[in-house]
């Protein structure tokens, strides 16, 4: 091989290392931007759920408190119709205190109905939220960084060693040559 061979397959390995890199290069980039864009909506839709999750509970405990206060008024209003008749008619004692606190642990079981059903919706919107938030960890986590290829490295003693046997070759050629033409 000639040093001019030996060069231009040195520069064409050059050439092939940094086209290999740049096209490496690309792909990381590439998936960087994958990977970023995923992470982004991953985060969206665990945010938008976990909002949607909140206004939900938000509704349910403005219910149970319209609910509960609701119940208290009729409640109240029950008492009042009681007590009213009661004064009326002249009763009173003991039939019309177990009336009137017959009223009020009704109202109390409601309401502790009421407050109960809502802990559990609190206890099942934050487990949703936990399970909402995994998602969004797991569905980041697919997505992968790129790990490049090896690059192959430019070869110089290759081509060093072909001219160096190449001239070897020639200059056994040529001793060779001498030996033969001087017995002549």
């Amino acid at each position: 091989m000639s040093a001019a061979s030996a060069a231009f397959s040195v520069v064409g390995q050059q050439q092939k290392q940094a086209s290999e890199i740049a096209y490496q290069d690309r792909l990381s980039d590439a998936n960087a931007r994958h990977m970023q864009e995923n992470r982004d909506l991953a985060t969206k839709a665990y945010l938008d759920q976990a909002n949607e999750a909140n206004r939900q509970l938000a509704e349910t405990r403005e219910a149970a408190a319209a609910s509960n206060f609701d119940k208290s008024r009729e409640a109240e209003e029950a008492r009042g119709s009681v007590l009213a008749s009661a004064a009326e008619s002249g009763v009173s004692g003991i039939s019309l205190d177990a009336l009137l606190a017959d009223f009020h642990r009704q109202e109390a079981m409601f309401k502790q109905r009421n407050d109960q059903n809502l802990l559990f919706k609190q206890q099942s919107t934050a487990s949703n939220i936990r399970g909402y938030e995994s998602e969004a960890k797991a569905r980041i986590s697919q997505v992968k960084p790129y790990q490049p290829n090896p690059v192959a490295p430019v070869d110089y003693i290759g081509p060093a060693l072909s001219v160096a046997k190449s001239g070897m070759d020639t200059f056994i050629n040529f001793k060779t040559g001498a030996k033969a033409g001087s017995k002549t």
